[in-house]
């Protein structure tokens, strides 16, 4: 049982990691698809396949819905197999954190 309780604080952590990230990932999507409409977003994938995203979009807000997929998907899974899941999916925030927070440096500088 505590487990299961334990695995559900983790859920809720990581979702919470999701929201912090979800206005920066929104405000970052409006930006890119104003560049993509002067024909300066160039690009199929804001992550490289090497970044473990089963998703490819030019766009941040797959990216968030695929986390938060396999956040809830944790619950069902063999508890040997969580504490790999949750560093995978700890990574893939981080290289979220990371790519938003240079993106909008880059262009805050812009402005």
């Amino acid at each position: 049982m505590s487990q299961a309780v334990n695995i559900e604080q983790i859920q809720t952590h990581l979702i919470e990691a999701l929201k912090e990230l979800y206005p920066l990932a929104m405000k970052a999507d409006e930006q890119l698809e104003q560049l993509q409409s002067e024909d300066k977003g160039k690009f199929t994938a804001i992550f490289q396949k090497e970044a473990g995203y089963g998703v490819e979009a030019n766009n941040f807000l797959p990216y968030l819905i695929e986390l938060n997929d396999e956040i809830q998907s944790l619950k069902m899974m063999e508890p040997q197999n969580q504490q790999n899941k949750i560093k995978q999916i700890l990574a893939k925030i981080k290289e979220m954190h990371k790519v938003l927070a240079n993106f909008h440096n880059i262009n805050d500088s812009d402005s």
